[in-house]
């Protein structure tokens, strides 16, 4: 990739920057790790998870509703979407490996380069891109027609692998509704 490939616009006025319409901040990777090992170290992992979680999920059921109606996508479309934008944005790559929204509702998502695997390699104890689940779940909640964040908390996300212990090649996540 030789460049963004989200489209950026920045208000002269305000200097908000924009995707899509939705406002962005552009920020150094060591800002967001730093700031995931303080909040993780002051709160303890469980607490610090289930927080990220909550918000993580609303953010993605939040982004799909305002995508779909950007770009006039189905919500499997919207799904697919957002984590292609996630990839281009530098959290790592995502591909969607398995989707079922229908039969098992169910899905697996694999990463590779995660932001948090790579910076945090050998200092912290796997898995340790959990902040991705809500990711998940909340877009997973969107396409099965779930527009109430409360409502992506019936769908159950967990990092099966992680790229962070040295033992695997990147991260794997699984999901079901």
């Amino acid at each position: 990739m030789a460049g963004p490939e989200v489209p950026i616009d920045v208000d002269p006025e305000t200097g908000i920057w924009r995707t899509d319409g939705l406002p962005m901040i552009y920020l150094p990777r060591h800002f967001l790790v730093n700031n995931h090992v303080a909040i993780e170290g002051a709160l303890g992992r469980d607490a610090y998870r289930k927080l990220l979680h909550e918000a993580t999920a609303r953010s993605a059921i939040q982004w799909c509703r305002a995508e779909a109606k950007t770009h006039d996508l189905t919500a499997e479309a919207t799904f697919r979407h957002y984590f292609r934008r996630l990839s281009q944005r530098g959290w790592g790559q995502f591909s969607v490996d398995r989707l079922s929204a229908s039969r098992d509702r169910s899905g697996a998502i694999s990463l590779r380069n995660s932001v948090f695997a790579l910076e945090l390699y050998d200092r912290g104890q796997p898995p340790l891109c959990y902040m991705f689940e809500g990711f998940m779940t909340g877009a997973f909640a969107f396409m099965l027609g779930s527009a109430d964040p409360d409502q992506a908390t019936r769908v159950s996300c967990r990092e099966i692998a992680c790229a962070g212990d040295g033992l695997h090649s990147h991260c794997e996540f699984e999901f079901h509704a």
